[in-house]
């Protein structure tokens, strides 16, 4: 998109966070540039690039910024959005490094800005769809905009107006629950998310592993290996621990929204614990995580904590 095709008002400035990235980065990359004035890619503190990716991503056009170490995704999307007021963009596209948008994804999503009428108070255009999944938006705008309470960061269409008055995303939550922080707070402030019509983006929502509770393997009406989606015991430590800091922050004012986060994260942890892989490190996790969160302890892992989890340090 050059300047001449961009409609007064809406400089877009992609942030892309990036953590070991493959070739799935570059395929993002060729469907996101055209659609967008700059793209901003900031690597997350890789420890190598084999491949060369992040200079093939430079070769396309992105300006590359690369941290000395791994403070997290919420540091790393602030590094960008943080360039891209700077370089006066009136909306912030976040996208993760496995994110891959169809031609028209911006343009819709600016649209439904631009429909918007003031007192709607639109923040943030989020997907309607992941991978051909729908959003259920809870309430509509009286210009028929879906809205939505929480979403996932990729395919995030942030206001300028709303990253200023809001803030950026919480670095203090390192990785897992950056998005629902954010959409907690921006609501705070009186702003909405709506789903940007029609939009879909193919996304990566982890791994899938066999579904196999204590050791006995389940399977569906048609005779299927039953699977579900997988975290390490690291990242069920930063789940569990930062679910547990925002019950803590807005239990008070907005404990319907806690009840129902606690209800939607027991079965994922009780499933993830009794199924496997790593059953005893995933137990592990959550109790640690658990009290982390209880203490209000926020941060990356400590060398030792890792080591505990892992096996290994990273």
């Amino acid at each position: 998109m050059t300047e001449n095709e961009r409609p007064t008002g809406q400089r877009v400035v992609a942030v892309v966070p990036t953590f070991r990235p493959d070739e799935a980065l570059l395929v993002g990359l060729r469907a996101l540039a055209p659609q967008v004035a700059m793209i901003i890619v900031v690597d997350d503190g890789s420890p190598d690039d084999p491949a060369g990716i992040l200079d093939l991503a430079g070769e396309l056009g992105c300006e590359i910024v690369r941290s000395a170490s791994n403070d997290g995704i919420a540091a790393a999307l602030n590094i960008g959005i943080r360039m891209a007021l700077a370089d006066d963009a009136d909306f912030v596209l976040t996208l993760d490094q496995d994110t891959v948008l169809p031609g028209h994804y911006v343009s819709d999503c600016t649209t439904a800005f631009r429909i918007a009428a003031p007192a709607t108070r639109l923040g943030v255009v989020c997907t309607d769809r992941v991978n051909g999944q729908p959003s259920i938006p809870e309430h509509y705008t009286a210009e028929g905009l879906g809205l939505v309470r929480e979403a996932i960061q990729s395919g995030f269409l942030i206001s300028a107006e709303c990253l200023r008055e809001c803030g950026l995303f919480d670095e203090r939550l390192f990785i897992d629950c950056v998005d629902t922080e954010f959409c907690l707070r921006i609501a705070q402030y009186g702003y909405r998310i709506a789903v940007g019509p029609g939009t879909d983006i193919s996304h990566s929502l982890g791994e899938q592993v066999a579904l196999r509770p204590f050791g006995v393997a389940r399977f569906d009406e048609r005779g299927r290996q039953r699977t579900y989606e997988y975290h390490g015991p690291t990242r069920r430590y930063f789940i569990t621990r930062n679910n547990i800091d925002l019950f803590l922050r807005y239990s008070r004012i907005r404990p319907r929204w806690v009840l129902s986060a606690i209800k939607r994260e027991i079965g994922p942890t009780v499933t993830t614990i009794v199924s496997g892989p790593l059953r005893w490190r995933q137990l592990v996790a959550t109790v640690i995580g658990a009290a982390h969160g209880l203490m209000r302890l926020r941060g990356p892992l400590s060398p030792g904590l890792r080591k505990l989890l892992v096996g290994r340090r990273d």
